[in-house]
């Protein structure tokens, strides 16, 4: 069983000069809109897998209930919105073994996403669904702890949000968003020997707006670069004097996508360094990480035209980890 609950508090200057919303609840003018979101999410899953000679079919299906509530205190007396939303999704696989360690697969996947919030009249809105379809092979040596894989995928998300049409408030949002995204993903895992292990992946996504209010049809969904890829290269030493210890480097591209839907504003690709120590002794594990290593500036994502976030900056995080 999971559980999962967020809060969300949303802040923003609101102008209303009739001084009513459209329900006749006083809202002062101008002032400033407060609202929290709660959403509790309830989730019971099962999972099987069976053998077949070569064949090897896994299948699994979940079960969820959430509850969302938005309280708009704009209106004298706050507006509460409820909603309870559930949904039965699952997952289907099925694998060949070749005996020379090439496995393709086939996977077939549905998804559920409450949503926090409500539209301008008050209906919260409806949760976000997809559908994703899945085709790929794994190909493991016989003896080897080096793992290639390959894979292809469609993935169809329906209730998106989008902003509300030319002319309206814009700072309310409308469900009637769809999304495509089509790619394809490349990994590697390799071990060396003598403590080396290298891990590189490169992912490619074709991404597509297919329904929206605002024009943007055939334009690729915000944030949603086309070009990613990774490489992270570690070495534990095997010698008797330093057994265990061990450091690791990386790097991480991810490469330029637009800030809005509208595809005017273009966030640059960005470059990033990784690097770890580490230091194995029995089943216990010490670890100090630092992700951006060069502390470097960069554009992470953009609300709209007019605001951005910069990504974090260099973050280094001590760990301990005991394995039994």
């Amino acid at each position: 069983v999971e559980s999962e609950a967020t809060k969300k508090r949303v802040r923003q200057d609101k102008t209303n000069k009739k001084g009513k919303s459209s329900k006749g609840a006083f809202r002062p003018d101008p002032m400033y809109t407060e609202k929290y979101d709660t959403m509790e999410q309830v989730g019971i899953y099962a999972q099987d897998q069976v053998k077949w000679g070569k064949l090897v079919f896994t299948g699994g299906l979940r079960q969820d209930w959430a509850q969302t509530t938005t309280v708009d205190s704009s209106f004298l007396p706050a507006v509460a919105v409820n909603q309870q939303d559930k949904a039965l999704t699952g997952r289907a696989v099925v694998v060949y073994l070749f005996d020379n360690g090439v496995a393709p697969y086939f996977s077939y996947a549905t998804s559920f996403q409450p949503t926090i919030g409500a539209n301008r009249g008050e209906a919260p809105f409806k949760p976000t669904t997809g559908e994703q379809y899945e085709v790929g092979v794994k190909y493991q040596p016989t003896g080897s702890k080096s793992l290639l894989m390959f894979s292809a995928f469609n993935i169809d998300q329906a209730n998106v949000l989008t902003p509300a049409p030319t002319g309206d408030d814009p700072n309310r949002q409308i469900q009637t968003g769809g999304v495509r995204i089509r790619g394809f993903e490349a990994s590697a895992t390799t071990d060396f020997g003598d403590g080396l292990k290298v891990i590189a992946a490169y992912t490619y996504l074709d991404s597509k707006i297919t329904a929206d209010n605002n024009g943007n049809l055939g334009n690729r969904p915000a944030d949603v670069p086309s070009n990613t890829a990774s490489l992270w290269v570690d070495q534990t030493i095997q010698s008797k004097a330093l057994r265990g210890f061990g450091v690791g480097w990386g790097v991480r591209y991810v490469g330029s996508r637009f800030g809005e839907n509208e595809n005017t504003l273009l966030i640059p690709s960005n470059f990033l360094v990784d690097s770890a120590i580490h230091y194995d002794y029995q089943n216990w594990r010490f670890a100090v990480n630092a992700k951006n290593l060069f502390d470097k500036t960069y554009v992470a994502t953009c609300g709209n035209e007019n605001f951005c976030y910069y990504g974090l900056r260099r973050t280094i995080v001590g760990s301990i980890t005991y394995r039994w």
